[in-house]
């Protein structure tokens, strides 16, 4: 379609929309949905969802298996679906899983080498042989929730210092990206996780999450 604006949403669970009710299914009203619904009031915009609940920045899981990594399969992902105009990267949740032990700064710094890669893939503008990269913002994901470290959560094993972590993680990735000349966007502006599980959101934080990005990204989509 003529002027028409096309954005990825890179993420994990959720992006792709896995409520805080835990029956696994997606949500129709998840945010990079939500955001499109607000965007397209002003604009011709076409949302592509890439999301892959379990998915890592750049680590293969030894309990869920290699096709969570999120670095592996990214540059193929992005010359599929050139040509795009925006890409937002919402990955790092996973990465606060205790089996990977990494730190806020192992994390933020693998986020935006996912951002570094997008940045020298030719997937903008322009047909299949032009040089033309895309505009690029990384997102920051929400804090884990305060139940990640209460010993009843079923859960607190696999997460356990998720919560810290977490929490450190905005300034983290703010100064990566600073460092690297990429723009963020503090997600925790716009929700949080789920007291019932704190992994994950409620259908709220989607529909306000979606619409605070439609604001956050409008002025890069002209």
């Amino acid at each position: 379609m003529s002027g028409e604006k096309r954005i990825l949403v890179y993420g994990d669970s959720n992006s792709w929309g896995y409520l805080d009710d835990g029956l696994g299914q997606r949500f129709a009203r998840r945010w990079p949905v939500e955001m499109q619904n607000q965007l397209s009031a002003v604009q011709q915009v076409s949302v592509i969802e890439e999301c892959l609940p379990g998915r890592t920045t750049n680590l293969p899981d030894p309990v869920m298996g290699t096709a969570f990594n999120g670095h592996s399969p990214f540059e193929a992902v992005l010359l599929s679906h050139q040509p795009l105009d925006h890409i937002l990267i919402m990955l790092g949740t996973n990465d606060l899983k205790a089996r990977f032990n990494r730190t806020a700064d192992d994390i933020a710094a693998s986020i935006v080498g996912l951002a570094q890669m997008a940045r020298s893939v030719p997937a903008g503008r322009g047909g299949w042989s032009s040089a033309l990269t895309s505009d690029i913002s990384v997102i920051c994901p929400l804090v884990i929730g305060q139940r990640a470290a209460d010993p009843n959560w079923e859960r607190v094993d696999e997460w356990a210092g998720a919560n810290e972590k977490s929490a450190a993680l905005p300034l983290a990735l703010q100064q990566a990206c600073n460092t690297a000349g990429l723009r963020m966007v503090d997600g925790n502006e716009f929700g949080r996780s789920s007291e019932r599980d704190p992994i994950h959101w409620g259908e709220d934080t989607h529909i306000r999450f979606g619409a605070g990005m439609a604001q956050a990204l409008q002025p890069y989509l002209k």
